[in-house]
């Protein structure tokens, strides 16, 4: 556990005016959520259960559990969906909820496809017609950044409109001046209609969302240019495909399609549906003997963190009563992953193998199954959600959908491993976040072998790691363990994530990260390749696109290297 982190990053500032140490957030969380258990009449020794589950870095709940639980904010959620509707007040509505959510650390997402385009006719006889989606993207981001400013976590959002908006190349281009839109990600919704247009070379029929009408046509190959255009200019847009997110909707009969995601996609949420996150850490499920994955001891930490984040459902003080009664009608929870690349390394398996794919599924399988008899199990103690009797589910469940592939970006850096199911970044990199000139790491494990395969001191081996990445390792076999982000091809970024959706319920938020050398027309295989694979959406990085790198990769002289106090860290894996 990396106590400076948790204290920096989601301590509380207590009435003294100091800063809670990590010890009393482990309380405060565990006790909260404790509290809850003997509400529902489970008898005590949940708290302990639950501080043990965080102390041993098995599993760690988001940033928001983290701060809020048990303070006077009592906001859990780390994220959500508002709806906009066609109205100028549904409008500004969304907008104050959006500063509610974003003042407690909430990310909120938005779809724009109800929005009538540019210049569609509007109420007010003395306007020329409406401003169309994409010009209210400005007034939330300034909302964002002005938010932010009083809290600690970076604001973000995340807006959707369909490939057959009229304003559609509009939002694909709207990122293209740099700094414009820094608060947002920014996905265009394409359905699998598309890809066969595209195919065809046809065109795309553009329907007003007001009236129902088709107002033009563009080619679906000028569509799609755009869109990789972009993404490999800037990042975005990225790609979310709405038949993927429904074929398996529990609630799509009820409550029709799911339209969007949190900022980072991978929450696929309903208008008002909110939904808390945890992950568990995989390294720390490694073996004794440190040649497998202890099965057993993952299954059991994955029932205690559904129950955890269940708690945190009650627990949690929703900034709006409409959140408050969806979130609790359909008890959505993102249980996910963290430490996979460190598992992978632990086990000598590249993460681009067929041998990690086995990886995902033993271990993907077995979260799964362990997730589902959980929510089971509380049902059987609590009542299932309450629209369950209204969805596709034939067996009572606590949670309408259990499991998710969040990014983990602070929680990762707590428990000191590597993010979500992304590769390690580099051997040495520098992430920006606690100092203004961010910190250092580096590949603790590479050090130590290379220490081992050379002879010399760990800081020797460490000015070596910094300067020549994996090269350092003289064992050409030993080496390939060592993949790092832009060492994977798009192509094993994609089939890592899609086979992680396999066993996951709702979505996988995963980057795929190029080099700065890829072409436009590379990006666009890349997105394409993600549907193919059966995703339920995409976001892309082509090195170097963007103004400033969250990460970057650190190659120093050993002049440098020495004055750098973080480089070498009790583990060097936290991204």
């Amino acid at each position: 556990m990396n106590t400076q982190v948790l204290e920096a990053k989601l301590g509380r500032r207590l009435p003294d005016g100091r800063r809670e140490t990590a010890e009393e957030i482990l309380d405060r969380v565990a006790t909260t959520l404790g509290e809850v258990e003997r509400r529902h009449g489970a008898g005590a020794g949940w708290a302990a259960r639950f501080r043990g589950l965080m102390e041993s870095d098995r599993f760690w709940p988001s940033g928001r559990i983290l701060n809020n639980c048990g303070a006077t904010q009592g906001q859990l959620a780390s994220c959500f969906v508002l709806p906009i509707d066609d109205d100028f007040g549904s409008v500004l509505e969304a907008l104050t909820l959006a500063a509610r959510c974003h003042r407690t650390g909430g990310g909120t997402g938005f779809d724009l496809s109800g929005l009538r385009e540019r210049g569609a006719p509007i109420a007010s006889a003395e306007a020329a017609g409406a401003s169309g989606p994409v010009s209210w993207l400005d007034l939330f981001d300034a909302e964002t950044a002005v938010v932010m400013q009083g809290g600690k976590m970076r604001g973000a959002n995340l807006a959707s409109l369909s490939v057959r908006h009229p304003d559609v190349l509009e939002f694909v281009d709207a990122k293209s001046v740099v700094g414009r839109l820094a608060c947002f990600n920014l996905s265009v919704s394409v359905d699998d209609r598309f890809f066969a247009e595209l195919d065809a070379g046809a065109d795309v029929e553009l329907v007003s969302p007001a009236t129902g009408r088709v107002t033009g046509r563009l080619p679906a190959a000028e569509i799609w240019s755009r869109i990789a255009e972009n993404a490999w200019r800037t990042g975005d847009p990225g790609l979310l495909f709405p038949d993927r997110i429904n074929a398996h909707n529990v609630l799509l009969d009820h409550l029709g399609p799911i339209r969007t995601t949190n900022p980072c996609g991978e929450q696929t949420l309903y208008p008002y549906e909110a939904s808390n996150l945890g992950s568990l850490n995989l390294r720390a499920f490694l073996s004794a003997d440190g040649t497998d994955v202890d099965l057993a001891a993952l299954e059991e930490a994955t029932e205690l963190a559904v129950r955890l984040l269940d708690d945190a459902i009650d627990a949690s003080v929703y900034p709006d009563p409409r959140i408050t009664a969806m979130a609790r009608a359909n008890r959505r929870i993102g249980l996910g992953v963290m430490g996979f690349a460190d598992l992978l390394v632990a086990l000598g398996v590249p993460y681009d193998s067929e041998r990690a794919i086995a990886v995902v599924d033993r271990v993907g399988g077995a979260i799964r199954a362990a997730g589902r008899r959980a929510t089971a199990r509380l049902a059987a103690e609590r009542g299932p959600f309450p629209n369950w009797e209204h969805s596709s589910l034939t067996e009572p469940a606590r949670n309408c959908a259990v499991t998710t592939i969040a990014p983990t970006g602070t929680i990762s850096m707590v428990a000191g491993c590597s993010s979500g199911i992304e590769p390690r970044f580099a051997a040495a990199w520098n992430k920006d976040v606690l100092t203004a000139d961010g910190i250092d790491f580096v590949d603790t494990d590479l050090v130590a072998d290379v220490a081992a395969a050379t002879g010399v001191s760990e800081r020797a081996a460490a000015v070596e790691v910094a300067r020549r990445g994996a090269a350092a390792l003289p064992d050409e076999a030993r080496r390939a363990r060592y993949r790092y982000a832009y060492d994977v091809s798009g192509e094993w970024h994609v089939r890592v994530a899609a086979r992680w959706q396999k066993w996951t319920d709702n979505a996988v938020s995963k980057t795929v990260n190029l080099p700065r050398e890829a072409t436009a027309e590379q990006v666009g295989d890349v997105l394409r390749s993600a549907w193919a694979a059966g995703a339920k959406g995409v976001s892309i990085y082509r090195q170097g696109s963007r103004e400033r790198d969250l990460l970057t990769e650190v190659r120093q002289a050993e002049s440098n290297l020495a004055q750098s106090k973080a480089l070498l860290l009790a583990t060097g894996t936290a991204q």
